[in-house]
């Protein structure tokens, strides 16, 4: 089995609701004609779910003309079964003839299985299991730190399966470990991909903010939308060059030290809003204080935590609510509005 690269017109031509499971044809990725290059180049490594993640990436990322994604992936692959496919020596001769800024990974589905080693055979997570795929880790992420370039590691996302759940759970731990021992990025996207009380859910925003179908019937697979929307949360993630969730702390100009209200704010992953005081003072509310209209839009029974939560993961990439919700950019006010707190300059009599 060949890796692929995929075509931005495949990526188009993916239906919204069939689950983005991969091709087996393979073809090389031809880039657009265009007059001036996106600034930053991404290669896109994975399994099926690695190849709809960078599916939605490179559809997303064409429309900001901000990344140019390609993508290779491999249905039936992963670290278990290196004799099925082997990343670690694939690498190299991807990077042969192209370069690029970040490369992003996402393996796993595949990996809870027997491996082999010589004429030995370890079942999925026994002590043989775990120390032959922290092996074939290591091998990978050396090829990957070979190429000098940004690396970020993205975990398996949530399953319906409980067993399989808590299998990729298993192998998304060993990838971490390994690769945060090398000091690379490692991403887990659960929690955007999850029901407010960390459970499987099929359904959630997508990357306009509309609540639809994520997943396949499967548990597994995931739609264009689905996909549309990790990529959104990758790119992000790009956007601002941190791990995520994106949240942000802001140190005073005089003191350089955090706000204690804001410091408290921001170790739960939330900011502060408000303007100008009358007096010209900060006037801030912490997210309890803003929260009764996002629990009346996100549905009963959530607390306001969760609330807030959901209101942050339906606003769209650079739009007013994601300056609001997620940064605590509440801009200034229009002039003459009921919450324009500035004071007008005194007049002559």
């Amino acid at each position: 089995m060949l890796a692929l690269s995929l075509t931005a017109a495949q990526a188009a031509a993916q239906s919204a609701d069939v689950p983005v499971m991969g091709t087996s044809v393979d073809q090389d990725q031809q880039a657009s004609a265009t007059d001036e290059k996106p600034a930053t180049e991404v290669l896109v490594l994975g399994d099926a779910i690695g190849g709809g993640l960078g599916a939605g990436m490179m559809r997303l990322g064409e429309a900001s003309g901000r990344y140019d994604v390609t993508i290779r992936f491999n249905e039936e692959s992963g670290l278990a079964r290196p004799e099925v496919y082997d990343w670690a020596s694939t690498v190299p001769k991807i990077l042969e003839t192209s370069s690029y800024d970040v490369i992003v990974v996402m393996l796993g589905a595949n990996d809870r299985q027997m491996i082999r080693s010589g004429n030995e055979r370890f079942a999925f997570n026994s002590p043989g299991w775990v120390t032959a795929y922290k092996r074939q880790a290591d091998l990978l992420i050396d090829a990957l730190a070979g190429s000098g370039e940004k690396v970020y590691w993205v975990a398996m996302p949530p399953m319906a399966d409980a067993d399989y759940d808590a299998a990729m759970k298993t192998v998304s731990a060993l990838q971490r470990e390994r690769v945060e021992v090398r000091g690379m990025s490692f991403l887990d996207l659960r929690p955007e991909l999850s029901a407010p009380d960390g459970s499987y859910t099929d359904s959630g925003p997508d990357d306009t903010g509309q609540t639809r179908k994520l997943r396949g019937r499967d548990g597994v697979s995931f739609f264009k939308a689905g996909n549309n929307r990790m990529g959104q949360l990758m790119l992000q993630v790009l956007d601002s060059g941190a791990a995520f969730p994106l949240a942000k702390t802001a140190k005073s100009a005089v003191t350089g030290q955090v706000p204690a209200q804001q410091a408290q704010s921001t170790e739960r992953g939330v900011p502060l809003f408000g303007q100008l005081s009358m007096v010209g003072d900060a006037f801030t509310l912490v997210p309890e204080d803003v929260t009764a209209n996002a629990i009346q839009l996100a549905g009963v029974g959530f607390t306001p935590l969760e609330a807030l939560k959901a209101v942050r993961g339906m606003a769209p990439a650079g739009s007013d609510a994601e300056k609001l919700f997620r940064l605590g950019d509440a801009g200034r006010a229009p002039k003459g509005r009921a919450d324009d707190f500035t004071v007008l300059p005194p007049t002559a009599d």
